[in-house]
């Protein structure tokens, strides 16, 4: 049996249909899901997020390593799919819910949940008398709702992420690497160029899925900076500075700032910076636009003491 018609099959038995608002379409290559688990170089010293398992065959796959591995599932009615697909594997755990608790923070349930299993590892790791520590990864076949909003809370998050490789839709994953000055960059480029190494590995064309998306996908490969130094960053001024900008993206930049610096003289303060005070912001590189966020929070620090 063909792994379509394995899903078929199992969907048909438990009256399922995948649902596009959702984004649930299912990644059926098997060189594929190779290529995924292959990338993310999983191994034993692994702790796995999955968002998103859906039929639980990169999640099989993903457990093989001997890692330890967290599918999280918002559908109710494919969980139990997943579950199916891994009976008799100890070392995959699920948790039902969604992977966000709003659109800023990753949901601290799961967060909790990834820490635990961070702690089972190194125990186990320190019984076997190994000095090597836990390794956090999310390897994951992300369902195009979610893809731009985990990896911009994932990258903000103080969870010691060391990998992560992502399928999603090309154009968030051309988003993510995007240069300035291109169409495509914006507030998930900076965020990504800060926190991360990122690049893409391959594209991934709509007939490797059931149902087949109307768009292409692609596999990016996430190379997270070390966590003390993702968290010395201002992610919450970031956030509000990318909006700024990029929300009104015909105002050149002293204009599109008027409401984050309402008492400063906006270009003189640009100009302080080494940034042209009448630019826009698809000109201005990720470093640029963390000098203005560290502006914000150094004005907030100081209404604080005052």
């Amino acid at each position: 049996m063909s792994i379509y018609q394995k899903l078929r099959a199992r969907l048909n038995r438990a009256g399922i249909h995948p649902s596009t608002r959702r984004g649930q379409n299912f990644l059926l290559d098997g060189n594929q899901l190779r290529f995924i688990t292959e990338t993310g170089r999983v191994g034993p010293r692994d702790v796995i997020l999955e968002v998103g398992p859906g039929s639980g065959f990169l999640t099989r796959r993903l457990a093989k390593s001997g890692g330890l591995v967290l599918g999280v599932e918002l559908d109710h009615g494919l969980l139990p799919l997943a579950q199916e697909e891994t009976a008799g594997l100890p070392n995959v755990f699920y948790y039902e819910g969604d992977i966000l608790a709003g659109k800023n923070r990753l949901n601290p349930e799961v967060v909790a949940r990834l820490e635990e299993l961070l702690a089972l590892k190194n125990k186990a790791l320190a019984d076997e008398g190994k000095a090597e520590t836990a390794v956090l990864k999310s390897v994951s076949n992300l369902p195009y709702s979610a893809g731009t909003p985990f990896v911009m809370n994932a990258l903000a998050s103080p969870l010691p992420w060391e990998l992560g490789v992502f399928l999603l839709q090309l154009e968030v994953a051309e988003r993510m690497v995007a240069p300035p000055g291109g169409k495509n960059y914006g507030a998930l480029s900076i965020a990504t160029a800060l926190g991360s190494d990122s690049a893409i590995e391959r594209t991934v064309g709509p007939r490797s899925f059931w149902p087949p998306p109307k768009v292409e996908s692609a596999v990016i490969v996430v190379h997270f900076k070390p966590v003390g130094e993702r968290m010395a960053l201002p992610w919450y001024e970031l956030r509000a500075v990318t909006n700024a900008v990029f929300g009104s993206r015909r105002k050149i930049l002293k204009n599109a700032l008027k409401g984050l610096f309402p008492d400063r003289d906006i270009a003189a303060m640009l100009t302080a910076l080494g940034i042209s005070p009448d630019c826009r912001g698809e000109t201005m590189t990720p470093e640029q636009f963390l000098r203005i966020a560290q502006e914000v929070a150094a004005d907030k620090d100081g209404a604080t003491r005052k």
